[in-house]
């Protein structure tokens, strides 16, 4: 189980793996191309990013791909994606 907070809210992300979803710039020429291309996979929360200005995860998605992503990128079920 992993616990979220932000200013706003506090949420848990539960089960071993959690779903992401891309929220940035959806192109090939995107610097998160790559990022991109794994939306809507599931991942592996590994740990939380110090970074004090936003809420971050480094997670790993099953292809071995390891990348830091925004807390509001991952969810608990596909109810939650913004995007088809």
């Amino acid at each position: 189980m992993l616990r979220t907070s932000t200013a706003t809210a506090t949420r848990t992300l539960s089960g071993p793996q959690v779903l992401f979803e891309y929220h940035c710039w959806e192109s090939k020429d995107s610097a998160d191309a790559e990022l991109w291309r794994h939306t809507h996979q599931a991942v592996d929360v590994l740990y939380q990013l110090d970074n004090p200005d936003q809420v971050m995860y480094r997670v790993r998605f099953g292809d071995g791909l390891e990348y830091d992503v925004f807390e509001d990128e991952l969810m608990d079920s596909p109810a939650g994606y913004e995007r088809p």
